[in-house]
C-alpha cells in the first residue's frame, strides 16, 4: 500500500479513536453517567435519519442485534426512543426519538460541540474548508461502497 495512503488511513483512524474518547472522557454533565456512548451514538442515528427499523440500527451503527437490542431496551426505559408501527404494514416496526429523547439528546450535541470548539479553536477557517471538503468526499465514496 502506498506510503502516503497509510499514513492517512492511521491518522483516519487516530482521530476516530482519540475523539471519541476524548469526548466522552472529557464532557462531563449528567447525561454522560447515564448514557454509554453506543447510546449516544443510537440516538445521534435517529436525529440524523429519523425513524429506523432495528435492522437498519444495527446496520448503520455496524454492531450485531444483540447489541442494538441491549440499546435500545435501556433507551426504551429511559423513555429516550419509542417502537411504532408502521401504518401501511403492521409487521414493520420503527423505532423514533421521543421529545425527551430529541432534548437529551440536543443537550449532548451542544456540549460535545462546545468542547470540539475548543479543542479546534486554532484551525483556520481555509482548514476547515478544505477538512470538509475531504471528509465529504470519503463520505460519498464510502457510501458508494454499501
Amino acid at each position: 500500500m502506498d506510503t502516503k495512503l497509510q499514513e492517512a488511513l492511521q491518522l483516519f483512524t487516530d482521530v476516530m479513536i482519540y475523539g471519541q474518547n476524548n469526548v466522552y472522557r472529557k464532557v462531563e454533565n449528567e447525561l454522560y453517567r447515564e448514557l454509554s456512548m453506543e447510546q449516544i451514538k443510537m440516538l445521534n442515528v435517529l436525529h440524523r435519519y429519523g425513524p429506523l427499523t432495528s435492522k437498519e440500527l444495527t446496520e448503520m451503527q455496524g454492531t450485531h442485534k444483540s447489541a442494538t437490542s441491549s440499546r435500545l431496551k435501556k433507551l426504551l426505559e429511559k423513555e429516550y426512543v419509542q417502537v411504532v408501527q408502521d401504518k401501511k404494514d403492521k409487521r414493520v416496526k420503527y423505532v423514533e426519538l421521543t421529545e425527551l429523547g430529541a432534548v437529551v439528546y440536543k443537550e449532548t450535541e451542544e456540549q460535545v460541540n462546545e468542547y470540539l470548539r475548543t479543542v479546534l479553536a486554532g484551525i483556520k477557517e481555509e482548514e476547515i474548508d478544505q477538512f470538509i471538503f475531504i471528509f465529504q468526499k470519503v463520505k460519498d465514496l464510502l457510501k458508494n461502497q454499501s
